[in-house]
């Protein structure tokens, strides 16, 4: 094949090649055991692991972060119920049954972790690292685990650090000294890239006559075999206590000396321009006899290269632009932070250091600290105190509410009233954040709305009716207190109100049928020996023929996985039929020829496809790690409380 037809060849085949493994991956926990229990063994775990548990916290976090990412990346956000039946939570469960795997292989095979790999591990992590010092700092771990995991502490963090490295001991071992022979990647090379030419007859809608409506109770009957699309979710009448961050800034006002005051601090602290930094030299002496003289060289004129071969001294210690802690020796670092440059652009200083040795210390440099000017931080700086003092008055209103609540049996009207928190009711709602006629509460523009925030839905079908709810964290990092005073339960919509909708799906299904039977017809007469093109054009409309060329390494446009699959499965002149990648229409292949691939391999090719043999093997081995662990620890997945914890059980 030319040159030309692989010229994306190598983009498109690592992308096919892992989507195939990613899905290897994704169905193996199925096939190696995981079931599900219908009956819960354990009220606050979302999946048993043989003797160990994955907690409904453990899984409610990390599905909640898995559906953040899926809503930052897309363009339309998805609600937890939909993501629930895309099977966000099969894969997030898988994840973590595999994770518990490893590690109770992990602790069955005695594996240790010490404090200093851990905080190694987590100093790598620049996220929990202080921006002046380079230092992993405990208000950072903290500032950070509130944003990703508000339930998470220090003590878990370290906890799950332990995990990890025990994780990546135990896959290290299973996994080392794999090699692919380059054989296989000439082999693979050449079966992804046959070249097949292909005849697809393709039927639409439009190839098979619709049939008349059915009456009314044909209709039903239809509706009543598959009520799902046409019952009513629940309802829910509510009453939330709420206040945002957005609802309190506009009353907050900022002075001019708070205004400075920020900014000074800021400066003080490193969080605003760049701090002063120093270059200077250490030259290390044999006494303070030496390194006076060594000092008195330098202050006289003499280079350093002069002192160094003068003296016979060792090559100095060098520091560029660094901070006071930057020297090995504090004393260092403080000595040239106290001495000024000279009039020849450089000063020297004898110094003991913190061992009783004698160095002398040029400095050489003095790069200014920065200042920026107030007015451009102003904004921001007016942003940062307001949102500050915002987050005080829900704190302060948050202990009015929960107090009055727990402690004076105040109903939420009246807590609203003693913290100046507002308080509204809303009719009934579905747990998708829609009313009755279809209507999502997305709220204002300076305001959400209850249906944008899945936390106060979950909250809502999760509490009991008739009680005061206690104060919880909104996902804008606001406050609010539930009740639910009226539940509307799940019934099926009266009959005029979906009739149309039935209507369009009963005409699809027999479309659907309709095309089944005259693509397997067609298949037949096909199969019997007759020709495609005279079977096309026997059809009125609806029916498209042409001929294609495929690879394996590229999908072709149009067809169906199954309907491809098929096609590279099949000999020359057999016919395979299937499922178009999109609607109804039905596909029709039949193979005219098979071209091999005898082009010698693309350069750089070899090497990617050894590394996916590599990758490929380690899949296999994996899964019959997991096999292997779990005939021991068997899994379950208990659903009810799954469904419950995320809302999706009404």
């Amino acid at each position: 094949m030319s040159q030309s037809v692989f010229g994306s060849f190598k983009k498109m085949f690592v992308g096919f090649f892992f989507a195939v493994l990613v899905g290897m991956l994704l169905i193996g926990l199925s096939m190696f055991g995981v079931t599900d229990a219908f009956t819960s063994q354990s009220k606050d775990a979302a999946a048993t692991v043989g003797k160990e548990k994955v907690t409904l916290r453990e899984f409610d976090s990390f599905f909640q972060r898995q559906l953040s990412e899926i809503n930052n990346e897309a363009p339309e956000r998805i609600t937890t119920k939909q993501a629930y039946w895309r099977g966000l939570h099969g894969q997030v469960l898988n994840t973590l049954i595999t994770e518990k795997l490893i590690q109770i292989d992990a602790k069955s095979l005695g594996l240790a972790v010490n404090n200093r790999d851990s905080i190694e591990l987590i100093e790598g992590l620049e996220v929990f690292n202080n921006e002046i010092t380079g230092k992993l700092d405990r208000s950072k771990i903290l500032q950070v685990l509130s944003r990703i995991d508000r339930n998470k502490s220090p003590r878990e963090l370290e906890e799950d650090v332990h995990d990890q490295i025990r994780r990546d001991q135990t896959m290290a071992s299973i996994q080392a000294g794999l090699v692919a022979p380059n054989l296989f990647a000439e082999q693979q090379y050449k079966f992804m890239t046959e070249q097949r030419t292909v005849k697809i007859l393709r039927l639409s809608r439009d190839a098979v006559t619709p049939p008349a409506d059915p009456s009314d109770e044909e209709l039903q009957a239809f509706i009543k075999a598959s009520p799902t699309g046409y019952i009513a979710p629940e309802y829910r009448r509510f009453t939330i206590l709420r206040m945002e961050i957005e609802s309190v800034l506009p009353d907050i006002d900022v002075s001019e000396d708070e205004i400075k005051t920020q900014f000074d601090y800021k400066i003080k602290a490193g969080q605003l321009g760049t701090p002063e930094t120093r270059s200077y030299q250490q030259l290390v002496a044999r006494d303070k006899s030496q390194a006076d003289e060594i000092t008195k060289a330098i202050k006289n004129g003499k280079t350093i290269e002069e002192v160094v071969s003068e003296f016979s001294l060792e090559q100095p210690l060098v520091y560029e632009n660094v901070l006071p802690g930057a020297s090995s020796d504090p004393t260092a670092g403080e000595a040239a932070y106290d001495m000024d440059i000279g009039n020849n652009g450089f000063s020297a200083q004898t110094i003991e250091n913190s061992f009783g040795g004698w160095f002398s210390i040029i400095l050489t440099d003095i790069t200014p600290q920065t200042i920026p000017d107030i007015e451009a931080e102003r904004a921001n700086l007016i942003d940062e105190l307001q949102t500050n003092k915002a987050k005080q008055v829900l704190y302060d209103a948050s202990k009015v509410v929960q107090d009055g609540i727990s402690e004076e049996s105040l109903t939420l009207e009246e807590a609203g009233l003693a913290s100046g928190v507002s308080v509204a009711s809303f009719d009934f709602m579905s747990r998708l954040g829609e009313t009755e006629d279809g209507q999502k509460l997305e709220g204002l523009s300076f305001i959400k709305g209850v249906a944008t925030d899945d936390l106060l839905l979950k909250e809502i079908f999760l509490a009991d009716p008739g009680f005061d709810g206690d104060v919880l964290e909104t996902t804008l990092g606001g406050i609010a207190a539930i009740r639910v005073d009226q539940i509307k339960e799940s019934a099926p919509r009266p009959f005029a109100d979906v009739r149309e909708q039935a209507l369009a799906a009963w005409h699809l299904t027999n479309a659907n049928e309709a095309l089944g039977k005259l693509s397997n017809d067609l298949v037949a007469r096909a199969t019997a020996g007759e020709n495609l093109d005279d079977l096309a054009a026997e059809i009125e409309k609806g029916a498209d023929i042409s001929e294609i060329e495929m690879i394996r390494a590229a999908p072709t446009a149009g067809l169906g996985n199954q309907v491809s699959v098929r096609l590279f499965e099949a000999r020359i002149g057999q016919t395979v039929r299937g499922t178009a990648d999109k609607g109804l229409d039905r596909i029709i292949g039949q193979i005219v020829r098979v071209k091999p691939n005898t082009d010698p391999i693309i350069e750089g090719i070899s090497g990617t496809l050894n590394e996916q043999a590599k990758d490929a093997i380690n899949s296999d081995i994996q899964q019959a790690y997991h096999a292997a662990i779990l005939a021991e620890n068997p899994a379950q997945t208990l659903t009810a409380n799954i469904e419950r914890t995320l809302g999706v059980d009404q």
